[in-house]
């Protein structure tokens, strides 16, 4: 019996707690501005909570406080409305701001990243472009350097020739002058014996005749 009373007490507990209806305070407030530091001076303006005020002049025995709002209206409000830090609000606003700056500088920073990531990739193919370049430069410094030497060797090669020419032609020229002298010294000896075989030719046309008549004219006698 005792435990069917504590169960239904206890579904009358859930039922009662279930049915409580939950506030709560919104801190929304507005407070008066007024000309003077009491309830007897007029309303100039109504302000709402998380407004920024500018402290002038504090009146703690009438519990008010001197303020001017950003757009420069001054008055007197109640001193016990006032906080010293941001309202939730206002601090759920500057959260909010400061979440959003730094998901800018996030995507900031990616963008930063992905550029710096493009930048990266472009060096490395200029670094690679740069060290083909540098392949074929040496390859053609290797090819002048072949063609230098066979150049330096092709002069080496063309002075020795030059040089035997030179040799040679000396060698052509001494021959010749020999030869045209031993044309000439031919000439003198083919005249000079051409001369004696004319010598001797007239001689014996000469001398012969004679001795002949002699022999004749001896064997008549």
């Amino acid at each position: 019996m005792k435990r069917v009373v504590l169960l239904f007490a206890g579904l009358l507990l859930a039922i009662s707690a279930s049915a409580v209806e939950k506030r709560y305070v919104s801190d929304k407030l507005y407070i008066q501005l007024r000309s003077g530091p009491s309830q007897e001076y007029r309303i100039l303006k109504v302000i709402q909570s998380g407004e920024h005020l500018i402290v002038l002049e504090e009146n703690e025995t009438e519990g008010y406080t001197k303020v001017k709002t950003d757009k420069g209206v001054e008055g007197w409000v109640l001193t016990r409305f006032l906080e010293n830090e941001p309202i939730a609000k206002e601090k759920l606003i500057l959260a909010n701001r400061e979440l959003e700056q730094l998901r800018a500088e996030k995507s900031t920073t990616q963008s930063q990243s992905s550029e710096l990531q493009a930048e990266l990739e472009t060096v490395k193919s200029e670094r690679s472009t740069l060290a083909r370049d540098n392949a074929k430069l040496e390859k053609e410094l290797e090819r002048i350097m072949s063609i230098s030497d066979n150049a330096l060797a092709l002069d080496e090669k063309t002075k020795k020739l030059t040089l035997r020419n030179q040799e040679l032609e000396i060698q052509v020229e001494t021959m010749t002058n020999e030869n045209a002298q031993l044309r000439d010294d031919s000439r003198q000896t083919f005249l000079l014996y051409g001369g004696g075989l004319v010598f001797i030719g007239i001689f014996a046309g000469l001398v012969l005749p004679g001795l002949r008549g002699k022999r004749n004219n001896s064997g008549w006698s």
